[in-house]
């Protein structure tokens, strides 16, 4: 009677611990998307922009994860993973799919990309994002650890999924510019951030469009004529934004006599002087400038991420006095850089630092023109290399560009969300003798422990 008492009392005891669990289990699962986030940095917790977003989402939304596995970046594509898991979490119209890269070459072909990419897919429309553009080295990136921008570019590209607010860019072309073509990647990136891209013949077309946000001038290597000059300026009167990217040009003192009066609109004057950084000679060579940033709405956030453009043969730009619009500076060279005035030499590989006739550093490579009202009218720069595909991918290239664009074009769905800081990850190589101690220690040692402390207390009960 007494050992049926005891083998009774088990039974209840264990369908009680049972029924406990289920009902805790149904009653964490009825919480939905509660959780605990115990990280250092609260890397499982989106910030209120995200959850506004996630929110606002009506239809359905397949976020895509195309990935190509291999030994660097397996622990990247986790946390990419992760994170859009955490989105999913919090709305039945977000489903996530995952997919390797290599084993699904149509989806690369369809979307048109060639490496990990996350696929935002609703309907008819999608938006790409460049795995690799969502992680920055922290710093100087000696211990390991980055900055991930994931959930500020994830979220955005969900807002502009939806967004109905579209705005168009015009590039200028006929005086030897960077082509569309030159810049795919910037092109793809705006389209994804819902600005249309056209190329302007504006000899032929007599006007830059009246529905154009921007217009577009980058890396010119010819002068404006007079009638297009005209034109620009025509448009610029009725309420039109200009992007003037200058280009290098041996000739450009003397060729250079529209653009030079039509930057001079903005108070911006052209030295016609290449800029030369010695403090760029050990690494990248004397031609490249890493600048510093000025204080602006369209640099702020960028210094605050130290994603800081690298530019290329940029010209030397100085400021005159105006009271028309309201001038910043974006970007100045280092104390050690100087203007080379002497394009003849500089073309020979001969450039020396004249202190009489050089423009000595620090010199602005860029500058925003905003109207006293504090509205958005110009942005003329230094340099236009850095926006093609060679050079985009380079430091924070993108990011400033995109930045210029969106300020210029006043989209009012910008987003700010602080990057997370992640901890560099090392990996672990194992001997031969260490792979043998952990295998048998987890797969044999363990369970055998288990199954020992088992087999007692079935022979303790037993002899009860």
């Amino acid at each position: 009677m007494k050992k049926w008492l005891s083998h009774t009392n088990s039974t209840v005891l264990s369908v009680a611990v049972i029924g406990i669990f289920i009902l805790l289990t149904l009653f964490l699962n009825s919480l939905g998307g509660f959780q605990l986030d115990l990280t250092s940095n609260k890397q499982y917790t989106l910030s209120d922009q995200s959850l506004t977003a996630i929110k606002n989402v009506k239809d359905d939304v397949n976020i895509l994860v195309l990935t190509v596995e291999n030994a660097n970046n397996t622990v990247l594509n986790r946390e990419v993973a992760d994170m859009i898991e955490e989105y999913a979490k919090r709305s039945s119209k977000l489903k996530m799919k995952q997919y390797n890269l290599t084993q699904e070459p149509a989806l690369a072909s369809k979307y048109g990309i060639t490496g990990s990419s996350i696929v935002l897919e609703q309907g008819d429309r999608h938006k790409v994002i460049d795995i690799a553009s969502l992680f920055t080295a922290n710093g100087d990136g000696s211990d390991g650890s980055y900055q991930f921008t994931g959930e500020e570019k994830l979220t955005q590209a969900l807002m502009n999924l939806s967004s109905t607010e579209t705005k168009k860019m015009a590039f200028l072309t006929g005086h030897e510019e960077l082509s569309l073509d030159q810049m795919g990647t910037l092109r793809t990136s705006l389209e994804q951030n819902n600005v249309t891209t056209e190329e302007l013949q504006l000899n032929q077309a007599d006007k830059v469009p009246d529905d154009a946000n921007v217009l577009a001038i980058i890396g010119p290597q010819r002068d404006l004529s007079d009638a297009e000059l005209k034109a620009i300026r025509t448009y610029m009167s009725n309420g039109g934004k200009l992007l003037l990217s200058l280009g290098f040009a041996e000739d450009m003192k003397s060729s250079w006599k529209n653009i030079d009066a039509l930057i001079a609109d903005y108070g911006v004057v052209d030295e016609h002087a290449v800029m030369v950084d010695n403090n760029q000679a050990s690494t990248m060579g004397p031609l490249w400038v890493a600048p510093e940033y000025g204080s602006h709405a369209i640099t702020d956030k960028l210094a605050q991420n130290k994603l800081y453009p690298m530019l290329s043969l940029s010209i030397a730009l100085t400021s005159k006095e105006q009271d028309k619009y309201k001038l910043s500076p974006l970007m100045h060279s280092s104390n050690e850089s100087y203007g080379e005035t002497n394009i003849s030499g500089l073309l020979q590989n001969e450039t020396n630092n004249d202190k009489d006739v050089d423009i000595q550093g620090p010199v602005d490579l860029g500058y925003a023109a905003d109207t006293n009202d504090g509205k958005p009218k110009a942005v003329i720069l230094g340099s236009s290399i850095f926006m093609q595909d060679s050079e985009i991918i380079n430091g924070g290239n993108r990011d400033f560009i995109l930045n210029i664009v969106n300020y210029l074009s006043e989209k009012q769905d910008g987003l700010t969300i602080r990057p997370r800081v992640q901890a560099g990850y090392e990996t672990a190589y194992l001997n031969g003798q260490q792979a043998r101690v952990i295998f048998f220690a987890a797969i044999v040692a363990f369970p055998l422990v288990f199954v020992i402390i088992g087999v007692l207390l079935w022979w303790r009960r037993r002899r009860v």
